[in-house]
């Protein structure tokens, strides 16, 4: 990333950019007043997402456009149809490293990330988040000069070197369950019982909530499912409703015959464990004066959880890099790699990418 900037409004970047030969990533605030027309008109070179909230600095908000202008030996690649990918290794033998933004409600994330995990690189490190808004329901969110689509995805590929964090916080409630029944991002039932039965039952208790009363999300936010990964890693996973079979609609897909804990959450810990995302990817960084800047996709879910004190989990990660800028999203699902590991996607997590 050459330089990154925020603007408050869609004419201000357009009249300050206008005239300059630049490539940009566009990270638009789901609430901005936003027409892709005016973009096209202008003849920037933009690519972009609406994702629920940016992050510039210390500074979350739901309108307004994190501009990122891209350096000339990274390459922007728009792909129009997750289902359907046009690539091959040899485009990617040359780069070191990729942030991926993509429609966060698709169905088919699971086949695109497994798809393009086996496009790159071996030590290749993966950085993004998933688009979308906080209807939850899915829109086109994915943009460039062809239109915005859903389904689709940006792949920005470049030499840069970037060091990845990942951390969650969340605590243990209850489990381990068997996932026996699931389809794509569909829960189905847990140790051959009703998914939403088994769920209700202890987070009601735990809650002091009930689901007639409340909408959904307000009690489920509190309370993610966790995967547990051979290697121990726990990918939390968001639940955000029912579908019109009483199956639990899931952020991001999960298999049948997986492991799951249901977990709660403590805000400190939540603030904690960012903290300990940072310090974890500037740990891997031997020579800090390379470090440009640093990119953050953390979920909308962990900012509705933690409410006010959502600030000092921006803090925390600001305070640790004060010098260089941080910018980024309040996602819809999170994805990160390290060297040879599977690309994950992840909910309720804090993922952090120290660029160099």
């Amino acid at each position: 990333m050459k330089t990154i900037k925020y603007y408050e409004k869609l004419k201000t970047f357009i009249d300050t950019n206008r005239d300059k030969n630049a490539e940009y990533l566009l990270l638009v605030g789901e609430n901005t007043d936003f027409d892709i027309e005016l973009l096209k008109e202008s003849n920037i070179n933009f690519k972009g997402a609406i994702v629920p909230q940016i992050v510039y600095e210390d500074f979350n908000s739901d309108s307004g456009i994190v501009a990122c202008e891209l350096t000339e030996d990274s390459d922007t690649i728009f792909i129009e149809d997750i289902t359907n990918i046009d690539l091959k290794k040899e485009d990617f033998t040359q780069y070191d490293s990729v942030i991926l933004v993509v429609d966060g409600l698709s169905k088919h994330l699971t086949t695109f990330l497994e798809s393009i995990f086996h496009l790159l690189p071996i030590d290749c490190e993966i950085v993004g988040g998933g688009a979308g808004k906080m209807t939850l329901k899915q829109e086109p969110v994915i943009f460039s000069k062809d239109g915005i689509l859903q389904d689709a995805a940006i792949l920005i590929a470049g030499k840069q070197v970037i060091s990845v964090g990942v951390e969650n916080g969340w605590e243990y409630l209850e489990g381990p369950f068997i996932v026996t029944s699931a389809e794509k991002n569909l829960l189905k039932s847990l140790n051959f019982s009703n998914a939403f039965d088994v769920y209700k039952s202890i987070v009601e208790e735990s809650s002091g909530l009930k689901f007639n009363e409340e909408q959904f999300f307000n009690i489920a936010k509190s309370y993610p499912l966790g995967i547990i990964r051979f290697n121990k890693e726990i990918v939390v996973r968001d639940a955000i409703g029912l579908d019109e079979n009483g199956n639990i609609i899931l952020i991001g897909d999960i298999e049948q015959n997986s492991t799951i804990n249901f977990l709660t959450g403590k805000k400190d810990k939540l603030i904690n464990s960012s903290s300990f995302a940072i310090k974890n990817a500037l740990k891997k960084i031997k020579d800090k004066d390379n470090i440009k800047n640093i990119i953050i996709f953390d979920c909308i879910s962990r900012k509705e959880f933690l409410e006010k004190d959502f600030k000092k989990e921006l803090a925390v990660i600001k305070d640790a890099v004060p010098t260089k800028r941080v910018f980024g999203a309040l996602s819809l699902g999170e994805i990160a790699n390290s060297g040879n590991e599977y690309i994950n996607f992840y909910n309720r997590t804090c993922v952090v990418g120290v660029l160099c």
